[in-house]
């Protein structure tokens, strides 16, 4: 059943693909790490973020991890996004169309990255995608990587437009974050995982979430205690920040990039199955010496990230 901004937040879990010896899908692996992270009560599962490397597969190896992915939520009731980010427009709407036909619930879609979009072709570009496939809800994945931001501007444009946009993966400051929601009420905001809890008064309502699949019970007490406002919450979050900071930053300006963290933090505490470390080339992979490290942080500054499981 098609999603509404209303019924839009929460953890929704961002997984990886688990590859092989062979470098290729392990299915049965890919579907039971769906299957413990609905069980445990993520707010919901969305494929082909840059975690689950949608720049990096085949057309038929996107298709199955599409596949596998909403059948298993399907099963468990748990409502589920398909990544259906490409180069172009026609694309999109080819993916668009089969994460419909199949029963995913929405849509999360970048800006095409490899050319910086107009705003007027940025608006071209997600109203072709409503017209193509109307009864299908986007959200819009805004990242630095698409080359075109969304202004305050753009999205006033694709409101105009009635554009089924109803929720926004990204946002840069409270700021903006406050100026979106008083523009487009409707519109769910979304944020990372450190910023959730003081960016709550500010609109954000969830997090595309790598840490949901790590520690489960952790982050969905988190976001209950954001819910509430609680003073809880922001120390979690600025334990989250001094993570990243500490931990992230300085891999991150090595060339150690996203999908390498998030195996990093599921391996670590072990919640998924699957042989999870390797990412695809030429981008690097995490190693086990990182696990460790990441681990031993925790242990020290953040226990419950590994005790809360």
């Amino acid at each position: 059943m098609p999603l509404k901004s209303e019924s839009l937040q929460g953890m929704w879990a961002g997984l990886p693909v688990p590859w092989d010896d062979h470098d290729r899908i392990n299915e049965e692996a890919l579907r039971e790490n769906v299957r413990r992270t609905c069980r445990a009560g993520a707010h919901g599962v969305y494929t082909h973020g840059t975690t689950g490397e949608f720049y990096a597969q085949t057309e038929e190896e996107w298709r199955t991890v599409v596949q596998a992915t909403v059948e298993e939520c399907r099963n468990l009731r748990t409502p589920v996004q398909v990544g259906c980010t490409a180069l172009w427009t026609g694309e999109v709407i080819r993916r668009a169309a089969f994460a419909q036909n199949v029963g995913a619930d929405a849509v999360q879609i970048a800006f095409p990255f490899w050319l910086p979009l107009t705003e007027d072709q940025a608006v071209q570009f997600l109203g072709d995608i409503g017209t193509a496939v109307p009864e299908m809800p986007i959200i819009l994945y805004d990242t630095d990587r698409s080359k075109r931001p969304l202004t305050l501007e753009l999205l006033r444009r694709i409101q105009n437009a009635r554009i089924p946009v109803i929720g926004c993966k990204g946002g840069r400051g409270k700021e903006e974050l406050a100026r979106f929601r008083e523009l487009a009420p409707s519109i769910r905001l979304f944020v990372g995982e450190p910023e959730l809890a003081a960016s709550w008064e500010y609109g954000a309502r969830g997090c595309y979430s790598a840490f949901v699949y790590a520690c489960p019970r952790f982050m969905l007490r988190y976001f209950d205690l954001c819910e509430r406002g609680s003073e809880e919450a922001l120390q979690i979050g600025q334990k989250l920040q001094r993570m990243i900071k500490e931990y992230v930053v300085p891999r991150f300006a090595k060339g150690m990039y996203d999908t390498a963290f998030d195996r990093t933090f599921a391996t670590m505490t072990g919640f998924l199955t699957g042989s999870l470390l390797q990412s695809r080339a030429p981008y690097d992979s995490a190693t086990q010496a990182d696990v460790e490290a990441c681990r031993a942080w925790c242990a020290q500054h953040l226990p419950e990230f590994i005790e809360e499981i």
